[in-house]
C-alpha cells in the first residue's frame, strides 16, 4: 500500500521545489507526466509505478526501487541513480544523458532502450 496517493504527490510537487520524498512508498502509483525535477527520492519505493513522460532531471534516486516501473520517455538527465534497482523496468525512450549509474545493473534490452547512455 503506497504511503501517498497521486493527488498528495501532486500537491507536494506543486508547493515545493526539490520535493523531499526519501523513503516514501509510491509503488504502483500513476505518476505519469509529473515534474520530479531535483526531487529527493532516495530509497523511495517506485516499483510498478507509471512514470511515463515524468520529468526527473537532477532527481536524487540513490538506492531507490524502480523494479517493473514504466519510465517510457521519462527525462532522467543528470539524475543520481547510484544503486537504484531497475529489474524489469521499461526504459523505452528514457533520456539518461549524464545520469550516474554507479552500481546499477541494466540488462541488454534496457541498454538499447535508453537515450544518452554511454558505454
Amino acid at each position: 500500500m503506497p504511503d501517498l496517493s497521486r493527488k498528495e504527490v501532486i500537491q507536494i510537487l506543486a508547493t515545493t521545489q526539490q520535493a523531499r520524498l526519501a523513503g516514501v512508498d509510491l509503488s504502483g502509483l500513476d505518476l505519469s507526466g509529473l515534474n520530479f525535477s531535483g526531487a529527493d527520492l532516495i530509497r523511495a519505493n517506485l516499483s510498478r509505478a507509471n512514470l511515463t513522460n515524468a520529468y526527473m532531471r537532477h532527481a536524487q534516486l540513490q538506492d531507490a526501487i524502480l523494479e517493473d516501473a514504466l519510465l517510457v520517455n521519462a527525462n532522467l538527465k543528470e539524475a543520481n541513480m547510484k544503486g537504484t534497482k531497475l529489474k524489469g523496468a521499461n526504459l523505452a525512450g528514457a533520456n539518461m544523458t549524464d545520469t550516474n549509474f554507479f552500481g546499477v545493473e541494466l540488462d541488454s534490452m534496457q541498454r538499447r532502450q535508453v537515450k544518452g547512455l554511454s558505454g
